[in-house]
Order: structure tokens, then C-alpha cells, then sequence
């Protein structure tokens, strides 16, 4: 190659002063005429006197001629700052170097699978590391698996962990390697867990070093700039079994460390970290002290679950049992509740004191009644104000709101005479500021309750009570309303007020940081209101706000299936109904959270997937939900009854939707299906109905959305006539239209007159006839 000759006749010793010879190489390199490459694979094993030496020298001093190519895990240690913001310097990390879905399926292809396999769930399995989807495929083969059957557990005898012991771990240096072991004991992690787990003040220095060193671990920011790490699933759990391997007893007694840390913080997290620890006892604090919250997040069947993991004899803890009691009385399985009491009863002699009137005072609360089995609240209203010491030890504010709020959810004593007996009882302290924080606390956890009830009314008149109270005290910490803002947007959403959601859900995001419901909740009905909009670039926003809360292994499996509906509800916005379709495929048929099961069942008949909609439609059916989902799965129903030819099947489910969404304002199931609704309301009015207005209102939302019906090459009606018009096609009296529009009946009249003449009709009939011939209706 020209101008290579000064640098092949360099003298292969060069000068004996190292310095002298890495000038003669440098000005060797500056007479190429054209680019040369160096590359320099595993420099993580070159140590720092990297930097010290040639290698250092050609990045900080080579001319533009050289391409030097270090390849290695992790960041190497020569000074490469000033040219990261330059020109000169390019980086391929992990995110490059990962398979995308279509490799996987590519890969597997080659190494004898079918087209039918599921590529999207092995990368979601592996994030795309090459060496673990080779591990991977390479693994069922073996063990005698069928195409297309991998899931998201590890196999058993995936050849990683080796792997990772010899080819990373032991590379490393002695400390950072240990770490590595002792922190992903938990997938998420803070500094202060990494310092606990490590069980010395440096944690959170080598924290840092993990992260500078590509050891598959990402960086999340959160509410107030606090940083979570997560390390990466399948690395964490290969670690884990390691170290379990070197040094049981160890294992064991960190899961203990993160079971303790998270025992005030993520109840499920706590009790499963208690678990592998062998720690029962852990698990049983946690319960004992969080349960009411985890209730109202989670539901009672989570919470029983989680109770029945329990090993013997701690899951016959008395404590335990009467838990179990409350989530079976819930459930209305009476029998079982009274059960289980007695059960609690008959061991309470294993209690201390302490326990034992903690137990007293939750039977005064929540012992199931004789007669029924059902949960009851039982006791004067005074007695109410020892709650803080059954559901939190002493933090009367937040354990009565809480309590407020899971009363609402889950009995149907919705009565605000005795929400506010409840809140004034639960009051601990007798200062009359104090008084008001905790009381404005409870409005807003209350109002939140409403509105994951169905009440959105109550809810919005809640919410707006407790923020007024708020502004009025002057808060500065406006946080503790994020319940408010949220049971606002939830609100606005269902009533196809989008623009206030949308405002109100930002505001309860940013209130409501990383906890458990209020952030996740508010960014999924934060991503339902930017699909309902069809704004795209709000739909960036809100779909990427959706990722940060994703697979954090803190919110329970539930959260899985509301990431899923969501990101699909996403490709059906853009336009992709079929991507849609494949990313709902793990949700089945149903059996989800309430609001995912009715999203999903839509979802899958707007897809042309009757049958599995209809499945979906029928899991739901007698499950607890409210008013906005029974009106928006009662719509579905109707429009599956209407491909199905059941018309009297499409009338009854459209007048039991009605039903449910006229006192509530449930406007959006309307607005969303407004075409496929336009002439199924139209046929339903003239079948009959108790809810003309209602039905006419929508039919008249219907015509103004269509601007294509508005110009003057069809009609000469104004927007009044047009609305008038709507309303016409139901059974409607003047002086009913006239109620609906909040016009006078003389002002019907003459609009109706207009209307006749300037469509040549001789009547009400004779002018629909003609309107729809035109196509204005």
C-alpha cells in the first residue's frame, strides 16, 4: 500500500528509550496515505497499565489514518473523553451487539426450527444476548421441547451459569466479581440495598463500576432523581445460582438482607425474597403490617396466594389465617371465612401479648359475620381509630386512607356520611392542622376508590374536595394528592373528556412517582387517552413513559398483562391492528385484571377474532368490575351479537349499556365505536328504549363528527339544524329535544320547520327518508 514504507522499514526492537520508539511509530503512521486498522480484541484483560502504554499513547496521539479497534466488556482505561464529543470516537455496546427478534428467528431457523417457532418470546427471555439464545436453542433439542414452546423460564439445564463463572466472574477483579454475586440477589436495586448486600460502604462505588463495565446492568431514573439499577433477568438469576452453589448459607442470608429492606417498601418483593432466604418469619412481619395495602393495590386473590406460599407452620399463623378470612369474605365465599377465623382462633395461643392484641383489635375490625360469612366493619365508629395500629403501627394517616379507599373498592357501602365518620374516628391526633393533612389524605385516597369503583361523579367531586382542602392548607407537599389528580383523569377519560385527562394524568404521574398504583395506573390511562386522541407524538410520550415501569419485579404479575394491553392498544393507534393482535397473544383468552379483559376483548373483535372475544366477553362475565367497563364489554357484546345476526341480542346488550352509562356520563365506549354504533343506535331508538336522550345525544355527536357531511354540496342546514336533525331520529318529542338542547320548544319547532323546507319534506318521516338518501344521516 503506498506510504506504508516508513512503517514497514521500522526496526522491529525500534529505539531502546520507550519513548523515542513511540515517537518513531507515531511519525512512522503519519506518513500513510491511506487508513490502516488496529484492532485489539479483550483489552478488559490488559489491566491499567493499558493506558500507560502504546495502546494509550495511539489513542490519545495517532493521526486520523490509524483506526484503532478495542474490543473488550466494558469501558477500557485510557482517556477517550475528548473524543467522545468529537468526531473521533464511535461505540458499539450491548444494545448493538444484541440479535433483534427477526435474527432470533433467523438463528433458530438455521439450527433446525420451524417458522411457526416464537422468536419474540426467547428474545424477550434473553434481551437478545447472543450467548444465551445459542444457549438456548442449544438446550431443546435435549430436552425433547417442540418448536415454538419456549417460555420465559430458564430452562433448567441452560449451560450459562458456567458461562458466566468462567468467562466474566473470573475476569474480573476478586472485589467486583464478588459483589456481582452478592447484588443480584435482587433484580432492582438502589445504592443503599447494593451497600446492604455488599455489607460494606463500598457498594455503591462498585455499584458504579458495574455499570461503567457493561456487566449487564441499566441505569433508571425515577420521581425526586433517585437512580434504580436493574440488573438483566436471565445474568441475575445465572449469579444467583452460582453463588447458591459456592455458598448456600450466604445466599440464603442475603435474600434475608433484601427481604428485610423491602419489607416496609414492596410487600410481595419482601415476602419472595423471605422465601428463598428460608425466613418465613420475614414474610409473616411484612404481611402482618402491609397487608391492607397490598390488598388494595394487588386484590384478595393476590393477597391469598401470597399468604398460601406460605411453608408450615407459617402459614397457620393466626395472623395469617385471619387475613386469608378477609380475602375469602371478599370473595364472597362465606363458608371459608369462617372457617379460617376459627382456625385463627383456635391457635392464638402460639401469640405473644403484642400479637395477641393486634389480633383482637382486627377481629373487632374484620371478622366475617356469623350469619353471612361477608366482611363486615364491625364496632362503633370510634373504634375505628386502632386501625393504625392493626394496618400500619401507628401511621394513622395513610393506614385510614388506605383503609377508606379498600372499603370503597371492594364492599358496596359506598356512603360518604360514613366515609367521613370513618376518617373523623381514625384521626390520632387532637391538633386541628393535623386533623385537616390527614383528612385531605383520605379525600383523596377515597376519591380514588370511586373512581376505580365506577362512580365517576362521586370520584370527581371528591377529588376536587380534597384538592381545594389542599391548595387551601398551603402544602408544599402536593404529593399526597397524586390520588386525586389520578381519580380525576380516570374521570375525564371515561366521560371523552380527553384533553383534561390527559392534563390530570400528567399531574398524578409526577405526583405519584414510582409508587404503586398511582404511577403505573396513571401512565396506562395515559396511553389509552393519546390512543383515543390519535396523537402521535403524544403517543411517543406516554408509550415511553409506559417502559420505565416495565418488568421492574415490584407491581406483581398483574402488571405484565396491563404492559401487554397497553403496548398493543399503542400498534392499534399507528395503524398495525395485526401487530396488535400478536402482541396480545400471551393474554389468551382473558382471566386478567378487570380493565385488561375488557380492553383485550374489543381489541380481539376489531381483530376479525369473534370467537376468542366472545371467550374473552364470557371470562368477565360475574367478575366485580363497574359501570364504565360494563358499558364499554356490553358495546362489544352488542357488535359481536350484530356479526352473529342476534338482533335481539344486539338491543338488549346496547339498552343495558345505556343503562349503565347515562346517570355517570359514560360517554367514551360510545365515541370509539361511534361507526359501527351509527346505524345499530339508529335501528335500537325505533326498537325502543327508556333512554331517548341519551341515545339521540349520541346519535347527534355521531353526524357532528363527520365533517365530510357538512359541506354545502349536500345540504345548506346549519349546525343547529344538523343537531336538531339528529335528535329527530328518535322517538324524541319537541319538548324532549328542546330539554336535551337547553333551547326553548318554539326554537325546536321553527329548526324542525327549517329543516323541512330546506329538504323538500313534508314531515319528520318524509325528512329523514330524504336526509338519508343524501347521506346526511
Amino acid at each position: 500500500m503506498p506510504g506504508n514504507n516508513a512503517l514497514v522499514a521500522l526496526d522491529r526492537n525500534l529505539a531502546h528509550d520507550r519513548a523515542s520508539s513511540y515517537d518513531l511509530l507515531l511519525g512512522a503512521l503519519e506518513q500513510l496515505t491511506e487508513p490502516i486498522g488496529l484492532v485489539i480484541d479483550d483489552v478488559h484483560l490488559a489491566g491499567p497499565g493499558l493506558s500507560t502504554g502504546i495502546v494509550g499513547v495511539l489513542a490519545a496521539s495517532a493521526p486520523p489514518t490509524l483506526r484503532l479497534v478495542l474490543s473488550g466488556r466494558g469501558h477500557p482505561p485510557i482517556q477517550l473523553e475528548r473524543l467522545r464529543y468529537g468526531e473521533g470516537l464511535g461505540e458499539i455496546g450491548a444494545a448493538e451487539l444484541a440479535f433483534t427478534t427477526a435474527e432470533v428467528a433467523q438463528f433458530a431457523c438455521s439450527l433446525g426450527q420451524d417458522a411457526e417457532f416464537d422468536a419474540g418470546s426467547l428474545w424477550m427471555l434473553t434481551a437478545g444476548w447472543p450467548v444465551a439464545v445459542h444457549a438456548s436453542l442449544s438446550s431443546l433439542a435435549p430436552a425433547g421441547n417442540l418448536p415454538g414452546r419456549i417460555t420465559t423460564i430458564v430452562p433448567a439445564n441452560l449451560p450459562l451459569a458456567d458461562y458466566i463463572a468462567e468467562e466474566i466472574l473470573d475476569q474480573l477483579d476478586t472485589s467486583l466479581a464478588d459483589f456481582v454475586l452478592r447484588a443480584t440477589t435482587s433484580e432492582w436495586l438502589g445504592r443503599r440495598l447494593a451497600v446492604e448486600l455488599q455489607g460494606r460502604p463500598d457498594g455503591g462505588m462498585l455499584l458504579e463500576a458495574c455499570l461503567r463495565n457493561g456487566l449487564f446492568i441499566e441505569e433508571h431514573q425515577y420521581g425526586g432523581g433517585e437512580s434504580q439499577y436493574r440488573w438483566h433477568s436471565l445474568f441475575a438469576a445465572q449469579c444467583r445460582r452460582i453463588l447458591e452453589r459456592r455458598d448456600p448459607l450466604l445466599a440464603e442470608s442475603l435474600h434475608g438482607v433484601a427481604a428485610r429492606y423491602y419489607q416496609d417498601a414492596d410487600v410481595s418483593e419482601s415476602v419472595a425474597h423471605a422465601l428463598q432466604g428460608r425466613a418465613p418469619g420475614l414474610a409473616v412481619a411484612s404481611l402482618g403490617k402491609h397487608w391492607l395495602e397490598f390488598l388494595l393495590q394487588h386484590g384478595a386473590q393476590a393477597l391469598e396466594k401470597m399468604c398460601r406460599e406460605l411453608p408450615a407452620p407459617w402459614g397457620d399463623d393466626p395472623e395469617v389465617l385471619m387475613i386469608r378470612s378477609v380475602c375469602r369474605g371478599l370473595d364472597d365465599d362465606g363458608a371459608a371465612a369462617s372457617e379460617l377465623t376459627q382456625l385463627a382462633l383456635a391457635r392464638t395461643s402460639v401469640l405473644d401479648e403484642v400479637r395477641r392484641g393486634k389480633l383482637d383489635q382486627f377481629r373487632a375490625l374484620f371478622e366475617p359475620s356469623p350469619a353471612s360469612g361477608a366482611v363486615v366493619l364491625r364496632g362503633p365508629a370510634a373504634d375505628f381509630g386502632s386501625l393504625a395500629n392493626v394496618a400500619a403501627d401507628g401511621n394513622s394517616g395513610s393506614s385510614s386512607g388506605l383503609f377508606l379507599a379498600a372499603q370503597a373498592e371492594f364492599r358496596l357501602h359506598r356512603i360518604a356520611d360514613q366515609a367521613t365518620v370513618l376518617l373523623q374516628s381514625a384521626t390520632a391526633a387532637g391538633a386541628e392542622k393535623q386533623l385537616e393533612a390527614v383528612e385531605v389524605c383520605a379525600d383523596a385516597e377515597l376519591a380514588l376508590a370511586f373512581a376505580a369503583a365506577g362512580d365517576l361523579t362521586t370520584a370527581d367531586e371528591q377529588a376536587t374536595r380534597a384538592l381545594e382542602t389542599a391548595d387551601g392548607l398551603g402544602w408544599s407537599s402536593q404529593d399526597k394528592m397524586a390520588a386525586a389528580w389520578l381519580a380525576r383523569g380516570i374521570a375525564f377519560y371515561w366521560r371523552d373528556e380527553l384533553k383534561g385527562a390527559r392534563a390530570h394524568l400528567a399531574k398524578a404521574q409526577r405526583l405519584g412517582g414510582r409508587l404503586f398504583p398511582l404511577g403505573p395506573l396513571s401512565v396506562v390511562y395515559r396511553v389509552l387517552v393519546d390512543c383515543a386522541t390519535g396523537d402521535l407524538s403524544h403517543l411517543a410520550d406516554s408509550g415511553a413513559a409506559l417502559e420505565t415501569f416495565h418488568d421492574r419485579g415490584l407491581y406483581g404479575a398483574s402488571w405484565n398483562a396491563f404492559h401487554t394491553i397497553a403496548r398493543a392498544k399503542i400498534s392499534e393507534a399507528r395503524g398495525d391492528l395485526d401487530g396488535a393482535l400478536t402482541i396480545v397473544q400471551p393474554l389468551g383468552a382473558g382471566g386478567h385484571a378487570p380493565l385488561v379483559d375488557t380492553l383485550l376483548a374489543e381489541l380481539l373483535r376489531r381483530g376479525g377474532e369473534a370467537d376468542a372475544a366472545q371467550l374473552c366477553a364470557q371470562a368477565l362475565s360475574g367478575r366485580h368490575h363497574n359501570r364504565y367497563l360494563d358499558t364499554s364489554l356490553s358495546l362489544t357484546e352488542a357488535l359481536l351479537a350484530h356479526g352473529n345476526g342476534d338482533e335481539a341480542m344486539v338491543h338488549e346488550r346496547i339498552e343495558h349499556a345505556v343503562y349503565l352509562a347515562e346517570p355517570q356520563s359514560v360517554l367514551l365506549p360510545f365515541a370509539e365505536r361511534r361507526d359501527e354504533l351509527a346505524e345499530l343506535l339508529i335501528r335500537h331508538a325505533v326498537w325502543g328504549t327508556t333512554h331517548e336522550a341519551f341515545i339521540a345525544a349520541r346519535m347527534a355527536r355521531h353526524a357532528q363528527s363527520h365533517p365530510h357531511l357538512r359541506t354545502r354540496s349536500y345540504w345548506t342546514l346549519t349546525d343547529r339544524e344538523r343537531e336538531v336533525l339528529a335528535y329527530m331520529r328518535s322517538v324524541m318529542t319537541a319538548a324532549e329535544i328542546a330539554d336535551a338542547l337547553f333551547i326553548s320548544v318554539n326554537t325546536v319547532k321553527t329548526h324542525e320547520r327549517s329543516i323541512y323546507r330546506k329538504l323538500g319534506a313534508a314531515g319528520r318521516r318524509d325528512a329523514l327518508k330524504t336526509a338519508a338518501e343524501r347521506g346526511i344521516v
